[in-house]
């Protein structure tokens, strides 16, 4: 079958469960070929036909899950979303946000997280290397673990959790499962029932 065959018969094609993949795969695929064939030529690097094909159903996944859900369209009313409108930020309680970066090519990852309280003041910061880290979702994950245990031994009875990934909030949110973080999600939620208030 050549490529052209292959681009009509799989047109239509979508993956089966537990892939978490609900779209055509394809296009992702092709993206993934695409940009190995560039590592081959440009960094004379060679990406093998699992790394290929995984990459490509990783960003489909990717893809899906930053999608909104078919029936969540702006003609919700507030009242019938999921998700509480959040009230107005409590000034007095004290803030831990969290980021990561994450380097493809050495699987390493460095995260940091910061707790202010009332007046910005630093109540505690950190910040550490991880390798053998798969993606910068789980990255961004282990960050937001920090964080959050960093908080928990400053004994606060409340704390907000700050992160700019939605995916990961999501997540935590439990209104997606993503096997990559699952353990790392069940590590938040056991480590946040030690505060009496967290958002």
């Amino acid at each position: 079958m050549d490529f052209k065959d292959a681009l009509v018969a799989f047109r239509q094609s979508i993956c089966l469960p537990p892939s978490g993949i609900t779209g055509t795969i394809l296009p992702w695929i092709c993206w993934s070929l695409w940009t190995a064939r560039n590592t081959l030529i440009f960094e004379n690097r060679q990406i093998t036909q699992e790394e290929v094909a995984t990459k490509g159903m990783r960003l489909a996944r990717e893809w899906c899950l930053a999608q909104k859900p078919k029936g969540q369209g702006e003609n919700l009313s507030p009242g019938n979303r999921k998700q509480k409108a959040r009230p107005i930020a409590d000034t007095q309680t004290p803030i831990c946000r969290s980021d990561a970066a994450w380097d493809k090519a050495s699987n390493k990852a460095g995260l940091a997280w910061i707790i202010s309280g009332a007046d910005n003041n630093i109540k505690k910061q950190g910040s550490t290397h991880q390798e053998h880290v798969s993606s910068p979702l789980v990255a961004e994950a282990l960050a937001l673990r920090l964080g959050i245990i960093a908080a928990a031994n400053l004994d606060l009875p409340k704390i907000r959790m700050l992160s700019d990934n939605q995916t990961l909030i999501r997540a935590i949110n439990n209104d997606i499962q993503i096997k990559e973080i699952f353990g790392i999600v069940k590590d938040i939620h056991q480590i946040s029932t030690v505060f009496v208030d967290i958002s």
